[in-house]
């Protein structure tokens, strides 16, 4: 018999050099949106304004049948306003540049705080909306833009592409892995049976 012992390759994880052992990298270089692929504006914004009308006004007629009560359409408009102008500012802006980032985001927002802080809050004092509109904005981009550097969207880095297009197993979980996980199948393979 002899001693040798096989030892199986294991394919490598995909390139993580933006990923977590340099958290910040992904966020300050914009790094992790997905491919630019053309929008087609008009069915994301009118899917937007459909489900948020038909919502409202099926919750409407919902209390007003069943509860003999209604409420004030101002705000719930304002929502579904908000929302279809952002997106529809954002995927615009997308076309146009030929580009996924935070700043479609940011004009999106941008348009669509001035459009319903103008007409649907005409009593808020104006320096009251712009600090509002501003701080939000301002927050919603930095989210976005925070979770697209830590998504798993682009190919070269995402794990999970590595799996679907190989058979081979990923490298074991190590405790700081944390944005490339590997399949629980394949640890629980590893560890084997256990019994109780």
């Amino acid at each position: 018999m002899s001693d040798k012992v096989e030892v199986a390759e294991v394919a490598p994880l995909p390139d993580a050099s933006y990923k977590y052992p340099n958290p910040l990298a992904n966020f300050t270089k914009g790094l992790g949106y997905p491919e630019w692929q053309p929008i087609d504006t008009k069915k994301e914004v009118g899917q937007i304004f459909r489900f948020g009308f038909y919502s409202t006004v099926g919750a409407y007629a919902w209390l007003y049948f069943w509860k003999r009560t209604t409420f004030k359409l101002e705000l719930p408009l304002s929502v579904i306003g908000f929302f279809s102008i952002a997106k529809g500012v954002q995927d615009s802006i997308a076309n146009i540049r030929e580009i996924n980032d935070c700043w479609n985001t940011f004009w999106g927002l941008t348009a669509a705080n001035t459009v319903v802080l103008s007409a649907g809050f005409r009593s808020m004092p104006p320096k009251h909306k712009i600090i509002t509109g501003a701080l939000g904005t301002s927050i919603a981009t930095i989210l976005d833009r925070a979770y697209w550097a830590q998504s798993t969207s682009s190919p070269r880095l995402d794990a999970k592409y590595e799996l679907a297009n190989t058979n081979e197993n990923l490298p074991k979980q190590q405790f700081w892995d944390v944005w490339q996980r590997r399949p629980i199948t394949q640890t629980v393979e590893e560890l084997g049976v256990a019994y109780c």
